[in-house]
């Protein structure tokens, strides 16, 4: 059976990174790279990686098309967002703008390419296992609800997921609890340790080492 994994929030590629050194993901999987942020620069960034990854420069949405997107400026926020002194607003609290999310240190909107990733998994070749990193600063809840309303969720064998109620003034505690019930209840492993997050250091250090830690944005 084919396996595909999609890293969707590839900020600077430590959670990719952390998925190959721990033996999750390794040359025979299909990985995709979903990154909304052009100064995360997605594609310089995956030359670095000893694996064969499908890079998709776009935010992830409910609809196909352009959408409005807030870059987070980290020196403004304040946020210690991981960083490799690429770029000022490759911050992690970058977000879709259509979803709410509040944030320090938004800098003006931009538009960016975005795709319905509930039609994407839908189209992904059949039969497949798919595990899914989706860690998207609040898109998620849109995101989740469209893919458990189309039966696209049913496709996913392991979520792991970063969700941000703190930043979506629209959810709490308790909508991410009721949430995660509906996906479990259609036979999705739901993991929200966020242990993907922790080397942060060791995937700064490998994209710093391969040259791309020298240039601010």
């Amino acid at each position: 059976m084919k396996r595909i994994f999609l890293d969707c929030g590839f900020h600077l590629g430590q959670s990719l990174r952390h998925f190959q050194r721990h033996g999750v993901i390794d040359s025979s999987w299909e990985i995709h790279a979903f990154e909304a942020n052009p100064a995360c620069q997605l594609m310089r960034r995956l030359d670095a990686f000893e694996l064969t990854v499908i890079p998709h420069a776009c935010a992830l949405w409910i609809s196909e098309g352009y959408v409005a997107f807030r870059q987070e400026n980290h020196i403004l926020s304040r946020s210690e967002s991981p960083t490799d002194g690429q770029s000022n607003v490759d911050g992690w609290g970058s977000s879709v703008a259509a979803t709410g999310a509040q944030h320090a240190g938004y800098e003006p909107e931009i538009m960016v390419p975005c795709i319905d990733f509930s039609r994407f998994v839908k189209e992904l070749p059949s039969p497949a296992e798919i595990i899914c990193k989706l860690n998207v600063e609040g898109s998620e809840f849109a995101i989740l609800r469209r893919m458990l309303t189309e039966g696209t969720i049913d496709r996913i064998s392991k979520l792991y997921v970063e969700f941000h109620p703190g930043m979506v003034g629209t959810e709490t505690d308790e909508s991410v609890r009721a949430l995660v019930s509906q996906i479990t209840r259609r036979g999705v492993i739901v993991d929200e340790s966020e242990i993907y997050n922790i080397p942060y250091a060791v995937g700064l250090a490998s994209a710093a080492a391969a040259g791309l830690g020298t240039r601010k944005a």
